[in-house]
């Protein structure tokens, strides 16, 4: 659905066959005007083919600037409506800082971001005659500074259609316990890696060190609903604090004496596919449309503190969250209504 979504916005965009004749006409009497000596010009096919293709990149960056989010970040989220695209291109922040040094540039792009999670895009582009085609990468040392902590980062690669030449982009996942809205951070990030699919061991592909400071200014479009109910997990009681929504993910609180115990009990999650596990903690959102939701494959945080007697638990889904369209979230049996 996302692509297609995407590809509607472009060809809303895109030239009439009318428009586009009118272009190269007038680009054919401009190349006349010209001209020294008055003569027929024609345009060979391949130049019209030429020109025909510059056009239709043309629209798609047209389409891109249109909706305010990287078409990259829209196949990457898979919005399942143009209203959702709106609201999470309203949510982003541009960045636009390069960082270049002899052995590559590093390009960031631009920023969304919730109450516990910030995804940033970012192109890597190696020296010419470098290619980068492997099937994971990231930077082994990612040193990143802010007033706020971070609970973890990853890399994940793009997908890329020309995985023969010296570029790829990446998204890279900041899991945080508070929000990182507003704040800035410093960044750097050292030793670009490859690896073939898991199990294939990451080795340094790019040595060199990339720095850049920029500010988060994403709008957070979390709701928090505050609960302080009743709820048993793995026969251990528990109070349900907290739960907060967003497109992009969903995060639980939970206060209980038994952390150790809860920990223990739901124990360590079994692998069933290249770097995917099964989520031993499920949540599953119900729609005001009778559709639902689970996170069957774990995809977020999770947070056992002792010293505090909580579980942060935060989650994402396959696809972006229709925050504005959820009936109920359920978690251990537990159904809590959520009101619009």
């Amino acid at each position: 659905m996302d692509k297609e979504i995407v590809n509607k916005i472009s060809e809303e965009l895109d030239p009439t066959d009318k428009q586009k004749k009118r272009m190269f006409n007038q680009i054919l009497v401009n190349r006349q005007n010209k001209q020294t000596k008055p003569s027929p010009t024609r345009l060979k096919p391949k130049l019209v083919a030429a020109l025909i293709a510059c056009c239709l990149i043309t629209t798609t960056a047209i389409a891109a600037t249109f909706i305010g989010l990287d078409t990259k970040f829209l196949n990457f989220l898979n919005p399942s409506s143009e209203q959702q695209i709106k609201h999470l291109a309203n949510g982003a922040s541009t960045v636009e800082k390069k960082i270049k040094n002899k052995n590559g540039t590093l390009h960031i792009n631009q920023v969304i971001g919730d109450s516990n999670l910030v995804y940033i895009l970012m192109d890597f582009t190696a020296p010419e005659g470098t290619v980068l085609d492997k099937a994971r990468y990231r930077f082994e040392d990612s040193d990143i500074r802010s007033i706020q902590g971070f609970q973890g980062i990853g890399f994940t690669k793009l997908d890329d259609k020309h995985a023969e030449d010296n570029q790829i982009s990446m998204m890279m996942r900041l899991k945080t316990r508070e929000s990182l809205m507003g704040q800035k951070i410093k960044l750097k990030l050292s030793d670009l890696q490859a690896a073939d699919p898991f199990p294939g061991i990451f080795k340094t592909v790019i040595p060199g060190e990339w720095k850049t400071s920029f500010t988060l200014d994403f709008k957070d479009y979390s709701t928090v609903y505050d609960l302080d109910k009743p709820i048993t997990l793995f026969d251990h009681a528990a109070t349900l604090k907290s739960v907060s929504i967003s497109p992009i993910s969903v995060t639980i609180i939970v206060e209980t004496p038994f952390v150790e115990e809860i920990s223990k009990a739901h124990g360590w999650m079994e692998e069933v596919g290249l770097d995917e596990y099964l989520d031993n903690l499920p949540i599953t959102i119900n729609y005001t449309d009778g559709s639902s939701e689970t996170t069957t494959i774990f995809n977020g945080m999770y947070v056992a503190d002792t010293l505090k007697e909580e579980l942060f638990i935060m989650k994402t889904f396959e696809n972006v969250i229709n925050d504005k369209e959820i009936e109920s979230i359920v978690f251990f049996d537990t159904v809590i209504p959520v009101d619009q």
